[in-house]
């Protein structure tokens, strides 16, 4: 019998949340939020929620990049702000202007909260999960968190196949799962791959609401 192969981890990527879990970063009293502390804090939270409950709250692509992973569309839309891009989304655009100003006193550019999250697009789980986050990685540095990337596997395994220093390769949500007692989170995020299916050809989505 021929063994039938499972397809890629994927996830749906939601722009709302990028946004809440940012603001909640930012009015959470973490300091010097510029693009390189959000990405890795992001990266712990999706990584925490997904070992524990086999998903993760962004649902964004993570590459594998020279600072560390990286959620793709996350990264770009966050840059594409900071930087008064005027080609980025108008949906992204326009909440992140409702949430936020940019602080430019720093060496880097940094997200300042203008408002309070709306906790409401999270679960009671993804709180937990992003709480847990600013206590244990808040009050580092973007290098520190970097730096702590760079020994993990989901970091370290892809890195070993980049062509060179600066090239960036994609990393398969199942890297996430390369720890101890992580095997039946594993078995149910593969378990749930059908129920977000989608034709197998889009890795995420940009749901704008309308």
């Amino acid at each position: 019998m021929r063994e039938l192969r499972m397809s890629p981890i994927r996830f749906r990527f939601k722009v709302e949340k990028l946004v809440q879990a940012l603001a909640f970063f930012a009015k959470s009293g973490v300091r010097d939020l510029d693009k390189l502390k959000a990405m890795k804090l992001l990266f712990f939270a999706d990584k925490e929620h997904l070992l524990r409950y086999g998903r993760p709250i962004i649902g964004d692509q993570y590459w594998c990049m020279p600072y560390g992973p990286v959620p793709s569309v996350s990264f770009n839309i966050v840059r594409d702000f900071v930087d008064s891009d005027p080609e980025v989304e108008p949906f992204a655009k326009s909440l992140f202007s409702e949430y936020f100003d940019v602080s430019r006193d720093t060496r880097y550019p940094c997200l300042v909260a203008k408002r309070d999250p709306d906790l409401e697009i999270f679960s009671e789980a993804e709180v937990e999960v992003l709480k847990h986050v600013v206590a244990k990685y808040g009050r580092k540095r973007a290098t520190e968190l970097s730096n702590l990337t760079h020994s993990d596997p989901v970091w370290s395994i892809p890195a070993k196949s980049r062509s060179h220093e600066m090239s960036s390769v994609e990393i398969p949500y199942e890297l996430f799962f390369t720890t101890a007692n992580a095997t039946d989170m594993l078995r149910l995020a593969q378990a749930q791959q059908e129920d977000r299916d989608f034709d197998n050809t889009i890795s995420y989505e940009l749901e704008t609401g309308r």
